[in-house]
Protein backbone atom coordinates (compact mmCIF):
# COMPACT_ATOMS: atom_id res chain seq x y z
CA UNK A 1 0.00 0.00 0.00
CA UNK A 2 1.45 3.80 -0.53
CA UNK A 3 1.86 6.09 1.64
CA UNK A 4 -0.94 8.16 0.88
CA UNK A 5 -3.73 5.10 0.80
CA UNK A 6 -3.37 4.09 4.67
CA UNK A 7 -4.04 7.31 6.03
CA UNK A 8 -6.91 7.61 3.68
CA UNK A 9 -8.56 4.60 4.71
CA UNK A 10 -7.94 4.99 8.43
CA UNK A 11 -10.08 8.31 8.00
CA UNK A 12 -12.66 6.45 6.24
CA UNK A 13 -13.21 3.91 8.45
CA UNK A 14 -12.89 6.60 11.56
CA UNK A 15 -15.48 8.16 10.07
CA UNK A 16 -17.84 5.31 8.99
CA UNK A 17 -17.49 3.96 12.59
CA UNK A 18 -18.28 7.59 14.26
CA UNK A 19 -21.31 8.55 11.72
CA UNK A 20 -23.78 5.30 12.15
CA UNK A 21 -26.45 6.86 13.21
CA UNK A 22 -29.71 6.77 11.22
CA UNK A 23 -30.35 9.75 8.99
CA UNK A 24 -33.52 10.23 6.66
CA UNK A 25 -32.96 11.55 2.95
CA UNK A 26 -36.04 13.37 1.05
CA UNK A 27 -35.33 14.31 -2.34
CA UNK A 28 -38.16 17.28 -2.18
CA UNK A 29 -39.72 16.34 -5.91
CA UNK A 30 -40.19 12.63 -5.19
CA UNK A 31 -41.90 10.98 -2.29
CA UNK A 32 -41.04 8.63 0.19
CA UNK A 33 -37.77 8.64 2.78
CA UNK A 34 -34.76 7.16 2.69
CA UNK A 35 -33.15 5.86 5.51
CA UNK A 36 -29.67 5.75 5.78
CA UNK A 37 -26.39 5.23 8.15
CA UNK A 38 -24.86 9.40 7.81
CA UNK A 39 -21.32 7.83 6.59
CA UNK A 40 -23.25 6.13 3.20
CA UNK A 41 -24.84 9.65 2.84
CA UNK A 42 -20.88 11.40 3.64
CA UNK A 43 -18.85 8.53 1.66
CA UNK A 44 -21.21 8.64 -1.18
CA UNK A 45 -21.41 12.73 -1.46
CA UNK A 46 -17.48 12.45 -1.62
CA UNK A 47 -17.54 10.01 -4.23
CA UNK A 48 -19.43 11.62 -6.69
CA UNK A 49 -17.24 14.53 -6.40
CA UNK A 50 -14.56 12.60 -6.35
CA UNK A 51 -15.90 11.55 -10.30
CA UNK A 52 -17.09 14.81 -11.10
CA UNK A 53 -13.83 16.56 -10.19
CA UNK A 54 -11.76 13.90 -11.95
CA UNK A 55 -14.52 14.08 -15.07
CA UNK A 56 -13.83 17.80 -14.80
CA UNK A 57 -9.72 17.51 -14.98
CA UNK A 58 -9.97 15.07 -17.70
CA UNK A 59 -12.10 17.33 -20.23
CA UNK A 60 -9.96 20.16 -19.41
CA UNK A 61 -6.84 18.22 -20.24
CA UNK A 62 -8.49 17.56 -23.50
CA UNK A 63 -6.69 20.40 -24.88
CA UNK A 64 -3.22 19.27 -23.97
CA UNK A 65 -3.53 15.55 -25.01
CA UNK A 66 -3.93 16.41 -28.46
CA UNK A 67 -1.26 18.61 -28.48
CA UNK A 68 0.63 15.60 -27.29
CA UNK A 69 -0.66 13.49 -30.02
CA UNK A 70 0.08 15.95 -33.15
CA UNK A 71 3.66 16.61 -31.73
CA UNK A 72 4.15 12.26 -31.70
CA UNK A 73 2.65 12.31 -35.18
CA UNK A 74 5.28 15.28 -36.19
CA UNK A 75 7.88 13.43 -34.45
CA UNK A 76 7.40 9.98 -36.22
CA UNK A 77 7.32 12.23 -39.63
CA UNK A 78 9.97 13.25 -39.22
CA UNK A 79 11.89 10.58 -38.11
CA UNK A 80 10.69 8.84 -41.21
CA UNK A 81 11.92 11.77 -43.38
CA UNK A 82 15.17 11.67 -41.13
CA UNK A 83 15.60 7.86 -41.99
CA UNK A 84 14.89 7.82 -45.99
CA UNK A 85 17.67 10.75 -46.38
CA UNK A 86 20.10 9.44 -44.38
CA UNK A 87 19.14 5.97 -46.88
CA UNK A 88 19.12 7.96 -50.09
CA UNK A 89 22.68 9.49 -48.76
CA UNK A 90 24.24 6.15 -48.02
CA UNK A 91 23.22 5.28 -51.99
CA UNK A 92 24.90 8.12 -53.23
CA UNK A 93 28.24 7.47 -51.74
CA UNK A 94 28.00 3.70 -52.66
CA UNK A 95 27.42 4.65 -56.17
CA UNK A 96 29.97 4.26 -58.52
CA UNK A 97 31.82 7.49 -59.85
CA UNK A 98 30.25 8.52 -63.57
CA UNK A 99 32.73 7.65 -66.34
CA UNK A 100 34.44 9.84 -68.09
CA UNK A 101 33.15 10.79 -71.34
CA UNK A 102 35.81 10.79 -74.14
CA UNK A 103 36.66 13.92 -75.86
CA UNK A 104 35.52 14.15 -79.15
Amino acid sequence: MSIVTVPITVAVVLFAVSNRSIVGVQFWPLPGTLDLPLYVIGLVTMVIGFLIGGMIAWFGAGESRHRARMAERDIRSLETKLSDSHSETEKARTVAPPAKIAAE
